[in-house]
């Protein structure tokens, strides 16, 4: 059997491991609900319960996150593995699944949370979701955020090759194939504005309280990192 490990940072942010040598001739990224293979809807269905299931567990004036189809932001399936991100302005919900054959429920795990800093991003991308098909990297599947001022987003493998994220309603999305990534080459997630200007860049397995840089909101209010001097400006996130 595959060995899944799962990981849930304090930020709330997934990172996945799936160990699957085989299994991997399906491979799908979809961008919301209309681009959904048969067996990707079906996930995310079963995570739509699992998260209304969730929900209607938490505490009275416990904030809940409902969600719904139209919600559904990208969802990435390999071999008979799925992944799928919700995400709306109160927060989101993320499923890891695996396909039990025709006609029989998937099986996996589910996190759902409200935003901690509501719309403001750690500056113009946050990854949420990194699956990854080795422990030091292989084959991976991103998404995350983008504020607006991101018109391309593109994974540098640093090996001198790249993967065009695709942007969706301030959402991404990338899938490698053939990358073989390796964390000892240093690959980055690097975000261009529109005129074609590198605007950022940050390591990609690098997990959100190991930054560089704090991030503060237009108030001063410190959101992300460390207090320090020279914080970055956090940048506002619209869906």
């Amino acid at each position: 059997m595959a060995a899944l490990v799962l990981l849930v940072a304090a930020s709330g942010v997934a990172a996945v491991v799936w160990n699957r040598p085989d299994g991997q001739d399906v491979q799908v990224l979809a961008m919301g609900p209309g681009e959904l293979s048969p067996t990707l809807r079906t996930a995310a269905e079963q995570c739509l319960r699992w998260n209304a299931y969730e929900a209607a567990g938490r505490a009275e004036g416990e904030r809940q996150v409902s969600l719904s189809l139209a919600d559904l932001a990208v969802a990435t399936e390999r071999g008979d593995r799925a992944l799928v991100l919700f995400m709306n302005d109160i927060g989101y919900a993320t499923c890891d699944l695996r396909s039990a054959g025709p006609n029989r429920a998937p099986s996996g795990a589910a996190a759902t949370n409200p935003w901690p800093h509501g719309s403001w991003l750690p500056g113009p991308v946050q990854r949420l979701l990194l699956t990854s098909t080795e422990a030091g990297g292989g084959e991976v599947s991103v998404s995350g955020r983008v504020s607006g001022r991101v018109a391309r987003l593109v994974l540098d493998h640093g090996d001198g090759r790249t993967t065009v994220a695709r942007l969706s309603g301030g959402a991404f999305g990338l899938m490698t194939t053939g990358a073989r990534l390796k964390i000892d080459h240093g690959p980055e997630l690097v975000s261009y504005d529109d005129r074609g200007v590198e605007i950022d860049r940050r390591p990609l397995f690098q997990a959100e309280d190991q930054f560089a840089h704090c991030y503060t909101t237009p108030t001063g209010k410190l959101i992300y990192g460390r207090p320090a001097a020279d914080c970055l400006p956090a940048e506002a996130w619209h869906r």
